[in-house]
């Protein structure tokens, strides 16, 4: 979105970035590998983290809400996961 609105590279290559690393993540759960889903908590919470401080500037809905709110959601299912 940042990519779209503003023309941000920055906004581009770090969406590229943590895509790719939460696919990462995503495959190596399937593959039944522990390190897949702490990849996945740690880029969520640096997510959250990013969106959550802009969510408190300006309360936005899109994206940082949303963000915010899935983050948890993945977050909460993948400790959980881990302990199972």
């Amino acid at each position: 979105m940042g990519y779209v609105k503003a023309s941000s590279k920055a906004s581009l290559i770090a969406g590229s970035i943590t895509g790719g690393l939460l696919l990462l993540s995503a495959f190596l759960i399937a593959r039944g590998i522990t390190a897949g889903a702490i990849l996945g908590i740690i880029v969520s919470l640096l997510l959250i983290g990013q969106f959550g401080a802009s969510l408190r500037k300006k309360f936005k809905v899109m994206p940082n809400l949303l963000v915010v709110v899935l983050g948890f959601i993945t977050v909460v299912t993948l400790v959980f996961s881990l302990f199972n």
